[in-house]
């Protein structure tokens, strides 16, 4: 008996030994799961593109790294396509719920922030970089409702007033002698393009401009109809053009159909001439264009950062491109940093703390009371930039402003100013 004892101790002994083993290799097998909601079709898809290409990127040096506590990273893609809220609440709801992600990353999913209740709910970890200005809103009344959230963009604020200010010096220099003080004002039925042009609109205001026109195009889909638009703008003929949409085929369309028949006019492009579907589009006709947006490139990081990416991907990194690789190496050092990369509140605490921050590509990301990004040297700024062509027949641009320092030594007159000039300056 006590033979039959020992051997079955024994069997027992190492039933347990290969039980640890078997655990021991399916918890390596794990993969740490990163849900990614963003717009890879529709109308959006070239930015969600490049939202994609850069967090690809980022796990691909993970991966290769050796990962986190020893796991893989598992990309889990969910498009949201025209990001339309009900597309955006199902997306997400099956990240977490059928994909069970540990968190959840993207560039843009929906200008209302559909997703955030969602988030929280499931006190899941959420880090974006778009529509601040809603943020803002919800997070004034209460910062402490959606403690999931991390956005790693700046406050919209400067979009409010950088373009006028930058015109008002361009006055008083000389630079740009305005035919009249009437402004033309273009936007989508999208928060953050009304929170622009309006803020734009306002401020150009309260300094004397006449509002000739204000209106409002569809958003979401593709929008040609510009040509009475256009017949206003040739018949009222104003000095400066804030054009506001944030859709590439549709700002192209806009600038294209002007170019036909143009007024003496500086024409503002919001964000458009940054993105590559747009550059595409109007094949160096957006020369003379002014535009505002972030710098993601522009630091000592920038240059090498770029031929990285391009040596992956075969082409130019894309603001989006450089912005989503810093959100994944962000979330990637607070999962990093978590003792159990698999608990979410852990991780979220992580990202929560005062002291957390990333330095990343773009600038030192470190997050404010409501959890955006801070701004200021050496962080995440916006900046201002006009179009031209370089003595290579190549589109480039000038720095107009940047930490809110201005600068128009290399401002010139758009080539089609001349144009406009002679035909409708009287």
């Amino acid at each position: 008996m006590k033979r039959y004892l020992k051997i079955l101790g024994l069997l027992l002994l190492v039933l347990a030994v290969l039980s640890v083993s078997v655990v021991t290799v399916l918890a390596k097998q794990k993969t740490i799961k990163i849900g990614f909601p963003a717009p890879l079709s529709g109308s959006s898809a070239g930015w969600g593109g490049s939202m994609l290409r850069g967090t690809q990127l980022a796990i691909e040096e993970i991966n290769a790294a050796g990962g986190i506590h020893g796991y893989q990273l598992e990309l889990i893609k969910g498009d949201v396509e025209g990001q339309e809220p009900s597309t955006v609440s199902s997306v997400v709801r099956k990240l977490i719920t059928r994909d069970k992600v540990n968190i959840m990353v993207t560039g843009a999913a929906n200008p209302s922030l559909v997703e955030y209740p969602l988030m929280q709910d499931s006190k899941m970890p959420y880090l974006l970089a778009a529509y601040s200005q809603t943020q803002e809103r919800l997070f004034k009344v209460n910062p402490n409702k959606y403690t999931y959230v991390h956005n790693l963009t700046v406050s919209y604020e400067q979009y409010k007033h950088q373009w006028a200010d930058i015109e008002r010096q361009l006055e008083q220099e000389g630079k740009f002698k305005p035919i009249n003080k009437r402004l033309a004002v273009v936007k989508s039925q999208n928060a953050y393009s009304i929170y622009c042009g309006d803020g734009l609109k306002e401020t150009f205001k309260s300094r004397g401009w006449d509002v000739v026109i204000d209106e409002t195009i569809p958003y979401g889909g593709r929008f040609t109809e510009f040509a009475p638009i256009l017949a206003k703008i040739r018949r009222y003929k104003p000095a400066i053009i804030l054009y506001t949409d944030h859709t590439s085929a549709n700002a192209a369309s806009f600038l294209m159909d002007f170019l036909q028949d143009p007024t003496p006019s500086l024409v503002y492009l919001q964000a458009t001439p940054s993105y590559p579907d747009f550059r595409k589009l109007v094949q160096g006709k957006q020369a003379g264009v002014a535009w505002t947006y972030s710098d993601p490139l522009s630091g000592p990081k920038g240059p090498a950062f770029s031929a990285k990416f391009e040596k992956r991907w075969g082409k130019k990194p894309a603001p989006y491109g450089v912005t989503n690789y810093d959100i994944m190496m962000c979330a990637a050092k607070a999962l990093r940093m978590a003792k159990n990369p698999f608990d979410r509140v852990e991780v979220n605490n992580i990202l929560n703390a005062s002291n957390f921050y990333y330095d990343g590509i773009a600038g030192k990301y470190e997050f404010n009371e409501l959890h955006m990004a801070k701004t200021g040297p050496g962080r995440i700024n916006l900046i201002t930039k006009q179009e031209y062509l370089d003595t290579n027949g190549q589109i480039a641009s000038h720095l107009l402003l940047r930490d809110g320092k201005i600068d128009t030594s290399d401002f010139s007159l758009p080539p089609w100013y001349e144009k406009g000039l002679r035909k409708y300056g009287k």
